[in-house]
């Protein structure tokens, strides 16, 4: 009743009914809900009391601070939801821990204490997983292993490239300072064996083009919640992209997530917005070029992070002849690499050959 005809699998917003409910004092119990989480064992009251506490904390930074003040609630999510056998049990508490940690530095903070990274990255790595569980075991982690600001409008955080840093920074135009800083867990997702590489398989997934068949699940669109879209593998692509994303503020974390930025290069031709924005995300947070993605053929060229001593990055390179690829400022001014190692319009960049499963640049 609480979410009314609001069917969609992935809510990120509240729907029409679910905020008026919110509005008109559904959500008054909140607070003893969520101590059902900690109290009962069943999963079928599991199930109800995660759904509702989700329902009535999106989009609802008052309930999220509700939430946050339960005591024992974040141990009880991470320790009995999230590892559940239940498929349905483990994906609502992934969801809950997505909702929670958004703009909220009790629930960012105390589900890291918790040990939710590794709980979260267990479900992510575990092969018999469902593609739900996975999809917001990973979209939790997106939210976890991002920083949120003191921003007037939402909360969040905004990033820029400055050529006093080989990193992206803090843009104080439009963030002030961090009131809860998501480093440890980034640093946390690196520890977790086998994290990575799985976050990585799960976005290489190919992108959705416009000729795709209709019934290809769009998870921000037209995934509806059914039994069918839970085991859609194709649900989870968005959600382990946008947690590679966040992973990418993390300087420590580059040469990680080389094969992840290739498979960004492909996906932000996705037709689905979220498959889309999260892989310019990804492409942003790690390269200071507006589009480090050539295509030779059917071989994918990617440019390296590059800012030479005229501020001109590789894609101020394109249509240059040899000649202006090695002059003398032609250097990257934090490493020293020359546009024409690292730029694929001078001959250098990294070649990727095109992959078998994936799409040529000519078909995109």
């Amino acid at each position: 009743q609480r979410r009314g005809d609001d069917p969609r699998l992935f809510r990120w917003s509240a729907g029409e009914v679910t905020a008026a409910h919110q509005a008109g004092g559904s959500c008054n119990p909140l607070a003893d809900v969520a101590q059902l989480l900690i109290d009962k064992t069943d999963d079928d009251w599991l199930i109800a009391a995660a759904d509702y506490c989700t329902l009535c904390i999106t989009d609802n930074p008052g309930h999220r601070a509700t939430f946050s003040l339960v005591p024992d609630i974040h141990k009880a999510v991470v320790e009995k939801l999230v590892p559940s056998e239940n498929p349905a049990v483990s994906a609502l508490g992934g969801h809950l821990i997505y909702i929670a940690t958004y703009t909220n530095e009790k629930n960012h903070q105390y589900f890291y204490q918790q040990g939710a990274v590794s709980a979260l990255s267990k479900v992510v790595v575990d092969e018999t997983a469902i593609p739900i569980q996975k999809m917001y075991a990973a979209s939790a982690l997106q939210n976890m292993a991002a920083s949120y600001c003191e921003t007037h409008q939402d909360g969040c955080c905004y990033w820029e490239w400055t050529d006093e840093s080989p990193d992206v920074q803090l843009d104080p135009q439009h963030s002030t300072e961090i009131f809860s800083d998501g480093s440890k867990v980034r640093k946390a997702m690196l520890r977790q064996e086998g994290l990575i590489e799985a976050l990585t398989e799960l976005a290489c997934h190919p992108p959705i083009l416009p000729h795709a068949d209709d019934s290809i699940v769009m998870p921000g669109d037209s995934a509806i919640a059914e039994e069918d879209a839970d085991h859609e593998p194709q649900i989870v692509t968005w959600a382990a992209m946008a947690a590679l994303k966040n992973l990418a503020l993390e300087p420590s974390a580059k040469p990680e997530l080389d094969k992840a930025l290739e498979c960004a290069c492909y996906l932000k031709f996705s037709m689905d917005w979220l498959e889309e924005s999260k892989s310019y995300g990804l492409i942003q947070f790690l390269r200071r070029t507006g589009d480090p993605c050539w295509w030779r053929g059917a071989t994918l060229c990617i440019d390296d992070d590059f800012l030479d001593g005229g501020l001109y990055t590789c894609s101020d390179y394109e249509g240059s002849n040899p000649e202006e690829c090695q002059g003398e400022d032609s250097k990257d001014i934090f490493t020293g690499e020359p546009a024409t190692k690292a730029c694929c319009e001078c001959g250098g960049g990294i070649e990727v050959p095109n992959r078998e499963h994936s799409t040529t640049g000519d078909e995109l």
